[in-house]
């Protein structure tokens, strides 16, 4: 089977990082929606019941609290942990012994369905180097789902085969999600087929895998952990958020250096939001791409945009005459 290269757009935007040093975040997206139930039915079946974490960063916004009322006015219980909207005086997340203490508590409630992380940011891998894994209980059907820092998580649960992790929006970003963002994620989670969704190609060819999907510059982290996840035939899909063309090249090359991607069945790059010079760091992309004898494509809407497609790491993704498409689940 061919491996895939998916490379995908360069966005800028201006109103992502504005507020203060705390309330900072590339993950919240501002609602323009007035229906407050449009989230109903949007998780996994089965799914009633959610623990709400803040593993890395303090969740400042009011964007938060909208997020938070979506989710109760599409019908889910919700289990706020202790330590979610809590900080320490002049950093911005809350003491490590009380992210830790509502993770362990979040994941080993046997009422929770569905863990779900109200943003990444600073803290999330410190979060993870800290966590004593023989204090989960074994919860293979347990939902987590959260992006960009979170990428640390979603790949320790892979590493370690904990849990169902899912790339996906967390609580700050519902709110302005786009109309087919939040179609795709209700198919993601039920089954459902997503796509076809048509790609700009580069080079040509087909492939087909699981995936994994997280941030360039997580990547080039996780890759040095002990809990580095198995790669072998996955579609890895890549994105970025505030990060130098210089920085994109080398976190590339680190994560080629160090055989990352040598039996993948595939790699994504997909929106990469506010990185300088945008030009330079598509070139950079696109000429990491061409040195790669696999197909390469562009064009997959994941990333710090309201156009986010939550992705199930535990769901076939395939690739082929330039359309990627995840079939729907055999019941």
């Amino acid at each position: 089977m061919k491996r895939l290269f998916l490379i995908g757009t360069i966005i800028l935007s201006s109103g992502l990082f504005s507020g203060s040093a705390f309330s900072q975040d590339s993950e919240v997206m501002k609602s323009k929606n007035d229906n407050n139930k449009r989230f109903a039915n949007v998780l996994p079946e089965g799914v009633k019941t959610i623990a709400l974490i803040a593993p890395g960063s303090y969740p400042a916004r009011d964007v938060y609290q909208q997020g938070l009322q979506l989710l109760r006015d599409a019908g889910y219980k919700l289990k706020i942990m202790p330590h979610a909207f809590v900080r320490q005086k002049n950093v911005a997340r809350a003491p490590l012994a009380g992210r830790l203490s509502d993770f362990y508590a979040a994941w080993n409630d046997t009422e929770v369905d569905m863990i779900l992380c109200l943003r990444g940011g600073l803290g999330s891998e410190e979060l993870l180097d800290h966590i004593d894994w023989k204090k989960l209980k074994n919860r293979p059907g347990l939902y987590f789902q959260g992006f960009s820092d979170i990428t640390f998580i979603n790949c320790a649960l892979l590493g370690k085969k904990l849990g169902h992790p899912v790339a996906g929006p967390s609580v700050g970003t519902l709110p302005g999600l786009t109309g087919d963002s939040i179609a795709a994620m209700r198919a993601m989670h039920h089954g459902k087929q997503v796509g076809p969704i048509r790609l700009k190609t580069l080079v040509p060819g087909d492939c087909k895998g699981l995936p994994i999907a997280g941030l360039l510059s997580r990547f080039a982290i996780v890759v040095d952990k002990e809990y580095c996840p198995d790669t072998a035939g996955r579609i890895i899909f890549i994105e970025g958020v505030g990060i130098r063309a210089k920085d994109v090249k080398a976190q590339l090359e680190k994560l080629l250096e160090k055989k990352f991607f040598d039996k993948a069945a595939g790699i994504v790059f997909c929106q990469f939001v506010r990185c300088n010079p945008a030009d330079e760091v598509e070139k950079i992309i696109d000429e990491f791409a061409l040195k790669m004898k696999v197909p390469v494509y562009k064009g997959f809407p994941l990333g710090h945009t309201n156009r986010h497609y939550a992705i199930d790491l535990q769901r076939l993704v395939e690739i082929k005459d330039g359309k990627i498409v995840f079939p729907a689940v055999k019941k």
